[in-house]
């Protein structure tokens, strides 16, 4: 059995590479292109999971901060969303005080407060403070968007990559 996770999808992408891309050089395109996004995934996966947990961490202080600050901005006019803010982001403040929580767990909790604010942000139309929400929303986001570029910046997608902070700089930053 091999050591790490990081031994194992690298034996695992070199069997790829090394063995089966050649058997298949004659197969059909898509069969080939099949086997390539499974090779890109696996080295994405390899080069991230050393920080999938302080990121998803990271990225889910982010959005439960947005959720406090949407809570605090709609106030008693939306009480019904920003109750459930509030029991959502409290919820998911003691979930990152478990030193057991699984990075799962951070994406699901993530995934709830995000469905709340939007929500919250739906209710809030023709309201004072619909425009206010809007642009804290896009003012957070672009933190978030910068956090997430970062994280798939090895899929090569990003025609900025090379401006982008490194991970290991933007997980130190955060403390």
């Amino acid at each position: 059995m091999m050591q790490s996770f990081d031994t194992q999808l690298q034996v695992s992408l070199r069997a790829l590479k090394d063995v089966v891309a050649p058997a298949l050089a004659s197969a059909e395109g898509h069969v080939v292109e099949q086997l390539h996004l499974a090779i890109a995934t696996l080295e994405f996966t390899r080069q991230r999971l050393p920080y999938a947990r302080p990121y998803h961490r990271l990225e889910l202080q982010k959005i439960i901060d947005l959720s406090r600050e949407v809570a605090a901005l709609i106030g008693d006019t939306q009480a019904t969303d920003q109750a459930a803010l509030a029991t959502a982001s409290n919820a998911a403040s003691e979930l990152l005080d478990q030193p057991e929580a699984q990075v799962e767990e951070y994406l699901m909790s993530g995934r709830a407060l995000r469905e709340l604010i939007s929500q919250a942000v739906r209710h809030s139309a023709e309201t004072a403070h619909e425009s206010a929400l809007d642009q804290l929303i896009v003012e957070r986001q672009r933190a978030l968007f910068t956090l997430q570029r970062v994280w798939c910046a090895p899929l090569g997608l990003d025609h900025e990559a090379a401006a982008l902070p490194a991970i290991d700089a933007l997980l130190a930053e955060a403390g």
